[in-house]
Order: structure tokens, then C-alpha cells, then sequence
């Protein structure tokens, strides 16, 4: 039987995350379940990351100072090579987890026999002040797996992996976003099997200068790496099209509304109309009225119409 040095290798990739990442070390410190090691890979970080990351002294916590920026999925797969783990679980460095998620998820894979495959926690959302709200964790089971992993995000800090799996999968380098929802893709793809623990365990921090939170390109972006996900060959005609519309429709309305913001209205037009067709209703149910109004205003005669309407009746 194989022998591993320790249950649970925890990944932490970081790039310029001073303020955060002692908190998300901290967490691992302060885990129930003590059966861990910690390796932390500085992706060439261009504030004091380093010098925080070079102060910690501990026989759990391995360090890596990348010369480069590698960005995180080369960064995770550096992590996944280094780790002695049986099961491989990871962590962003502006978020933390809970004292007791690596203890409910031994517990968690106990029950599953420590089945070969992908073992996620659901999770809570924290605002930048403090402020801590459920995030949307529906029932696994109650879903298509490959609808559940294109409709809700479920990022890598609320997994926990079985090493084997990374023998067949590893983060795609070339995917920088989305990766999350690529990579959970594939290993569906491969035949392995996934788990909810069906628990918040975890925390998300909603960082202003995160990704999700302050890139003003994010919409543009996603929309490349979806479709670049969408074209992958061992995931042809196994994703449904309506939530992979709906993906695409979302990243169409946000790119028509910032043209629209801008005066662009040809391209306005065109993100407008694709949005539409992609996915009548709206991502969200209300995105759709909104454009449909936004198309009226840029239609001259309709445009004008509408103007003496509204200052018709106020």
C-alpha cells in the first residue's frame, strides 16, 4: 500500500497579496484536523509578499519564490509536483478557510471509502468589511454535473483532491481564467467521480482589486476563455448548450453595456443582438430589459420617441 507523509497538501498560490496572505496562512495553522503541509508558491510578487512569506518559520510550510510570473495554474501545478499529500486541497491568498475544513473533509472522504476523485465544501462570501453572507451552494446531486460546474462557480479553495486525479488532469496553463470551471470540466470529463460536503467551510473575501471584483476587462477576457474551453475536444458534446449560452450571454451583455457607456454604438449593437440570440431571457432575468431599452435609446427616430415620452409624463 502506498504511503503518503501526510493526509492533506494545502496549495496556496500568491501574487501580491501583503495585506491577505498571513490571514490565509493563519487559517491552516489553526485547522482541527493537524495531518497537512502547507506550500505556498510566490508567484514573483512585486510588493513586500516576500519579505512576509520569508519571516515564517515552520516545519508544515514549504515556500517556493517563483523567478517569473508564472501566473496560477503554473503555479498550482508547481504546488501538486511538490506535494507528499494523499489528497491535494488549495487556497487563495485573500481568503481563508474555517478552523474545521480539513477536519470535516477527512471525515467527508472517510465516508466515501477515500474514493479516487474531486471532493468539494460549499462556502460562505465576506465583504471587504467584515460582513460574511451564504454564497450559493445548491445541491450537487439535484444537477447534470457538467450544468452544475458551468452554472455556479466553484473555485479550487473548496476542493479536495485525490492525487491521482492530477496524474491525469492538471490546470491548463494556457487557461488564466476560468480555470476553476475548466478544470472541474476535465475531470468530469475523465471519468472521475465528485462529492459536495454539503457544509460552508470555507470563506471568499471580496478583494476590490481581485479579478472578480476589479478587472475592468473581465467581461472580454472571460469571453475568450470560455470559448476556449467550449472548444476543447474531450469535452465535445458533453457540456448542454443552454448554460454555456447563458455564459456566453452574460459576457455579451456586459461588453454591450460598456460600449454603450463609451457611445460605441455599433459595437453596442452588435454585443446587444448576440447577447439576445445566445440566451432570450437574460443571464439573470432582468439583463435583457435592460438592453432592449438601451437598443431603443440608439435607434434615432425610436430614441427621440421615447425622450418626448418621458418628458411628456414626468
Amino acid at each position: 500500500m502506498e504511503k503518503f507523509d501526510v493526509f492533506f497538501s494545502v496549495i496556496i498560490p500568491v501574487y501580491n497579496r501583503a495585506g491577505y496572505i498571513l490571514k490565509a496562512i493563519e487559517s491552516i495553522q489553526q485547522q482541527a484536523f493537524s495531518d497537512w503541509e502547507l506550500i505556498i508558491i510566490n508567484d514573483a510578487s512585486t510588493d513586500n509578499t516576500k519579505q512576509i512569506l520569508d519571516t515564517l518559520l515552520h516545519e508544515k510550510i514549504r515556500i517556493v519564490h517563483n523567478e517569473k510570473n508564472l501566473e496560477r495554474c503554473a503555479s498550482r501545478n508547481l504546488g501538486i509536483e511538490m506535494a507528499q499529500g494523499k489528497f491535494i486541497a488549495f487556497l487563495d491568498s485573500d481568503d481563508y478557510h474555517l478552523p474545521t475544513h480539513l477536519e470535516r473533509m477527512h471525515h467527508f472522504i472517510e465516508s466515501k471509502n477515500f474514493e479516487i476523485g474531486l471532493y468539494f465544501s460549499n462556502a460562505y462570501n465576506e465583504s471587504i468589511d467584515g460582513k460574511r453572507s451564504d454564497r450559493l451552494c445548491p445541491k450537487f446531486t439535484d444537477y447534470n454535473p457538467y450544468h452544475y460546474f458551468l452554472t455556479y462557480t466553484v473555485n479550487p479553495q473548496r476542493w479536495v483532491v485525490h492525487r491521482d486525479v492530477f496524474q491525469k488532469i492538471k490546470f491548463d496553463e494556457n487557461v488564466t481564467i476560468c480555470e476553476d470551471m475548466d478544470t472541474s470540466l476535465r475531470i468530469i470529463a475523465a471519468g472521475f467521480p465528485c462529492y459536495q460536503l454539503e457544509e460552508r467551510s470555507t470563506v471568499y473575501v471580496a478583494a476590490p482589486d481581485s479579478f472578480t471584483h476589479g478587472d475592468i476587462r473581465k467581461a472580454e477576457k472571460e469571453l475568450y476563455f470560455l470559448k476556449k474551453i467550449f472548444s476543447k475536444k474531450e469535452l465535445n458534446r458533453k457540456l448542454p448548450l443552454i448554460p454555456r449560452w447563458k455564459l456566453l450571454s452574460m459576457c455579451y451583455f456586459h461588453l454591450a453595456m460598456s460600449a454603450y457607456t463609451k457611445g460605441e454604438k455599433i459595437k453596442f449593437l452588435a454585443h446587444a443582438f448576440r447577447s439576445f440570440f445566445l440566451y432570450p431571457k437574460g443571464y439573470n432575468g432582468k439583463t435583457n430589459k435592460i438592453l432592449l431599452v438601451s437598443i431603443l435609446y440608439s435607434i434615432p427616430l425610436l430614441s427621440w420617441v421615447l425622450k418626448y415620452i418621458v418628458r411628456t409624463f414626468k
